[in-house]
């Protein structure tokens, strides 16, 4: 025994100098555990968080569409840390759907507001009517506006509501009739994103029972 091995150190070896430990890997028996050897392969977690589908939606975002009526636009989710990774998450998810370019809801939303807002904008004038209507006598909402020309709001600086037909070709729905637009900033952003406010939906209705529609469905100014 070499000077300042111990007797222990030397038992490890067998003679030729190999590792008891070596000749026990070699024989197909794995050599004792430690902590480390522990944490390299200890499996990932499975996914504990939210349900996933709606409920799978941050909290920041929930409150966001709270405040929206259920319309936010990629911008607003950018801004409160919405990257387009995360975005395309939620989609697949089922926990928000597009409605437009830029533009996306929560599934709760009623399916005419999803078509008028494809159109442009949300609900106007009589369609904005019946919809508060039908929220006040707790009926289905869509029901209220089947088989007829949806009112729309755009803004000042839009450029048209797209064909029915193309609509139609691009979300995979029947196609609609062609939309009454109604040309108004300030009415578009007086409601929630839904449908503009009742007090602007009662004027916007009685200017429509005095003043004639064009062939194009456009509301003359």
């Amino acid at each position: 025994m070499r000077p300042g091995r111990s007797a222990s150190h030397h038992s490890s070896r067998r003679p030729g100098g190999v590792h008891l430990r070596t000749v026990e890997h070699i024989a197909g028996r794995r050599p004792p555990k430690t902590a480390d050897s522990e944490r390299m392969i200890r499996p990932t977690n499975p996914y504990s968080g939210p349900p996933r589908g709606t409920g799978h939606l941050s909290r920041p975002v929930e409150q966001l569409l709270d405040r929206t009526g259920g319309i936010v636009s990629t911008r607003e989710l950018a801004a409160i840390g919405v990257d387009p990774t995360t975005l395309e998450l939620y989609r697949d998810r089922g926990s928000l759907q597009a409605v437009r370019q830029g533009r996306h809801c929560h599934p709760t939303v009623p399916g005419v507001v999803r078509l008028a807002w494809r159109f442009g904008g949300p609900l106007a004038c009589v369609s904005a009517l019946a919809y508060y209507d039908a929220l006040d006598r707790g009926d289905p909402i869509d029901e209220q506006t089947i088989g007829t020309a949806l009112h729309v709001c755009l803004t000042d600086n839009s450029i048209g509501p797209p064909p029915p037909a193309l609509l139609a070709r691009r979300w995979g729905i029947a196609e609609p009739r062609e939309p009454v637009v109604h040309w108004s900033t300030r009415a578009h952003r007086s409601g929630d994103r839904r449908a503009v406010c009742r007090a602007v939906a009662l004027r916007q209705a009685d200017r429509c029972e005095r003043r004639a529609v064009d062939g194009s469905g456009a509301l003359r100014r």
